[in-house]
Order: C-alpha cells, then structure tokens, then sequence
C-alpha cells in the first residue's frame, strides 16, 4: 500500500499559515522592536523593517502559488477555473429554427 505524499499538503497547510505570520509580524509588540531614532541609509529602521515584511509576504505567497498550482495540490476547483468557462454546446437544426421564430 503507497503512502499519500507528504508535500502537498504540507505545502498547503505553509500556505494557511501565511497571514497568520504576517498578522504577527506587523502586531505593535514586535514592530515596537524596529522604533527608535535608528535608520537605515537615511530611511527609518521601521520603515524598512514594513516594507521588507510586505514584501516578503508577497514573495512567499507567490511561490507557494506557483508550487501549489504545479503540484495539483489546490484541487479541482482551481483546475477547473484555470480552464475557463465551459463552453455552450452547438444547437441541432430543429432547435435552430425554434430559435429563430419570434415569439407570439
């Protein structure tokens, strides 16, 4: 008997943790950290320190996307949605006409 593959869902439960590190590392007790008269190239430290944990956040989330995508791991709905819509099946001839008639 095969065991599932660990990394899938792995990768999806790092991807559910994503906003949950995001939501700790903006919190005021750990940007209080980055407070001060310190700065970095003239930018202030909590400045750099926003825009860095911003950035970051997007980065992992885009590649956790991009790893969730190729691995299949984000399920029938996305591959579904990636597909596009559906299309609409021709009409046969009887139901042409009826189409046509105008209504009464």
């Amino acid at each position: 008997m095969k065991t599932p593959d660990p990394g899938p869902p792995r990768l999806r439960d790092a991807a559910a943790l994503l906003p949950v590190l995001g939501t700790f590392l903006l919190m005021p007790p750990v940007i209080s950290l980055f407070t001060g008269q310190r700065a970095l190239a003239g930018v202030p430290l909590i400045v750099v320190y926003l825009f860095g944990v911003w950035l970051l956040l997007i980065v992992a989330a885009a590649l956790m996307a991009r790893r969730l995508a190729r691995s299949g791991a984000a399920g029938p709905d996305a591959a579904s949605a990636a597909a596009g819509p559906a299309s609409v099946p021709e009409p046969t001839p009887g139901e042409e006409k009826r189409a046509q008639r105008p209504a009464r």
